[in-house]
């Protein structure tokens, strides 16, 4: 559709209009740099024509310089200089550098990236790269397929910002729910080979979408009543008294325009069923480093070396956690995975698997499968089924017919997703590792996968950038950060307006890293009553304080986690300031009693 709209294909029948002078930016899931080009070279080309007439006004002053001034020769290279120099001029010709340095400096590509190949960028930098190269072009309509693929947290949340406050118009294709609701004000469903139109965004898409399905509905079972109705009083009276009046409901019955079944999406139909509890202590670290190569420096495990991509706290995973693990692309965060379940490695440390605990790995670059089997037989190879058997269950994962003998390595991304959940609900795992589940999923699956798994009686740990996925499931977020593995509770908004972070630094201690900076304590003055002199607090005094103190961050928590629920935007505002100064304040009465203790002792 979006091939069709862009003008790279034709339509099989009808027409598309398109206003005269529209320039339309088209960003495809395949980028289609020239591996060779920096990332400079790559938006500069953008300006093709622009450079050859700066060529080609380069070689009309060589050519002017080497005839005689006054000449017919001389006076049409002059003229021909001064027409494709306004023109050169008039599109910008002298400032296109300084836009590409714009643009670039404004998707924060730093000097060294730009300078690099485009290609050693990251699957998310090139996206930024493409989308950079589209606003050269200066479109007035942007086409965007998928263009949440492969962004990081932070980036996706940059490119919603950016959208939102274009001016041009936009047709997005994407599966990233709460990106959906932030950017689009219509939604356009294309499914059953017909397109339909909804307004509003995502969500509103999803309760307009269950009325008119639910009109619908009504209106075929209320025809359906008429026609049954219709034709036993045409079988009842067609040879009697009545017969004109049964040919003639008979007419009318073979004129009527039929109301269409309401059709629904193929939906998955499968659950996760752990054979046995794990113990209560899932998983447990110890002084954690996480990497590749020979590890972190001898002797000095608290340097960081370059081979080193995450520092964990000593951490303990609970039978019935739900944690969400996010961070930038690149930081390690399936290396972490793969460290936690005994793939690769510790640089440094100890990882301890629970009493009981049966892990399921679900690997994003479906790693798992063999891409020689039919699906049917990698099925068989993790459970003793028979192939009837298989491919009664496959049907469950959206697979009939011959499709189960297909090759995995023929299957399209989605297709291999469905097949790897399979495998993954037949080893009963109680502990399931999930790295991107939700990638190739369309819409529906993703929805109907949120619900399997906020039904598993299990421990999950999952990595993925679909905050709604992490909404969902997650009770608590561990985050990547600088390097450093930080656990917070709560879900993905709970995170973001919060940052409550719960547990142990990486050096182990029980010092919880601070939520705001810590001003220089001020000691109190209480004046006292009989002379007017600063009476000096006490050891005790203090304690009260910070008692106080705690319980109204206490009680800030639970607003904040209310105005949460209930999205209130200006009100989580407002707490969230207050939590950062009742925090502070927090921290400066402990270094206030810090200060006195030491001075007692």
């Amino acid at each position: 559709m979006l091939n069709i709209l862009a003008g790279r294909e034709e339509p099989d029948e009808g027409s598309i209009a398109i206003a005269r002078n529209t320039r339309i930016g088209y960003l495809t899931q395949v980028t289609d740099f020239r591996p060779d080009n920096s990332l400079r070279e790559e938006m500069i080309s953008v300006f093709a024509e622009l450079r050859q007439w700066e060529q080609e006004l380069g070689e009309l002053a060589i050519e002017m310089s080497s005839t005689q001034p006054e000449t017919d020769q001389h006076q049409s290279l002059l003229q021909r200089y001064d027409q494709l120099q306004a023109r050169y001029e008039h599109a910008g010709g002298y400032t296109y550098e300084n836009r590409v340095d714009q643009v670039l400096d404004g998707l924060e590509f730093t000097r060294e990236q730009q300078a690099a190949p485009i290609m050693q960028l990251s699957g998310g930098q090139q996206t930024r790269a493409a989308l950079g190269k589209l606003l050269l072009q200066e479109p007035e309509v942007l086409l965007l397929d998928e263009p949440t693929n492969h962004l990081d947290l932070a980036t996706l949340e940059w490119l919603e910002t950016y959208l939102s406050s274009w001016k041009g118009a936009m047709v997005i294709v994407a599966h990233d729910r709460y990106f959906l609701d932030k950017v689009v004000s219509r939604t356009i469903e294309l499914a059953f080979e017909r397109i339909e139109e909804y307004p509003g965004n995502y969500t509103k898409y999803l309760s307009l979408r269950e009325e008119r399905m639910e009109r619908r509905r009504r209106e075929y079972e209320a025809q359906q009543a008429y026609i049954a109705h219709t034709e036993e009083f045409i079988r009842r009276y067609k040879a009697g008294q009545r017969s004109r009046e049964a040919r003639g409901r008979q007419t009318l019955l073979d004129r009527m325009e039929r109301v269409a079944r309401p059709q629904d999406m193929p939906e998955l139909n499968f659950e996760f069923t752990p054979v046995a509890d794990s113990g209560l202590v899932v998983i447990s670290t110890q002084k954690l480093a996480v990497g590749y190569g020979t590890g972190a420096k001898a002797g000095r495990p608290g340097e960081h070396d370059t081979n080193v991509l995450v520092q964990v706290a000593d951490l303990e995973m609970l039978r019935g956690d739900r944690v969400g693990l996010i961070g930038p692309n690149g930081t390690g965060k399936t290396t972490l995975l793969r460290t936690l379940i005994g793939e690769l490695p510790p640089l440094s440390g100890q990882v301890h698997i629970g009493h009981g605990v049966r892990i399921g790995y679900y690997s994003q670059t479906h790693a798992g499968l063999n891409m020689e089997r039919s699906i049917v037989d990698e099925i068989r190879q993790v459970s003793v089924l028979s192939e009837e058997g298989a491919r009664s269950f496959l049907g469950r994962f959206l697979f009939s017919g011959d499709d189960v003998f297909k090759s995995i390595g023929s299957l399209s991304g989605g297709e291999r997703s469905r097949v790897a959940l399979a495998k993954l609900t037949l080893q009963g795992p109680n502990l399931m590792v999930l790295d991107e589940p939700t990638n190739h999923l369309d819409l529906q699956s993703r929805q109907f996968l949120e619900e399997v798994l906020s039904e598993f009686e299990g421990t999950l740990l999952f990595v993925s950038h679909d905050r709604y996925f992490i909404d969902s499931l997650a009770t608590k977020v561990w985050a990547i950060e600088d390097r450093v593995l930080y656990p917070y509770v709560g879900n993905y908004t709970e995170y973001r307006t919060r940052h409550q972070q719960i547990v142990l630094n990486a050096s182990g201690s029980k010092t919880p890293v601070k939520v705001a900076p810590v001003k220089a304590a001020a000691p109190a003055k209480t004046s006292s009553k009989k002379n007017g002199k600063v009476k000096a607090r006490t050891l005790e005094d203090v304690e009260k304080d910070v008692e106080k103190a705690e319980a109204k961050v206490k009680s800030l928590e639970e607003a904040l986690s209310q105005a949460a629920l209930q999205a209130d935007a200006e009100e989580l505002t407002r707490l969230s300031a207050d939590y950062e100064q009742a925090r502070a304040r927090v921290d400066e009465l402990l270094q206030e009693w810090e200060q006195l203790a030491d001075m007692v002792s």
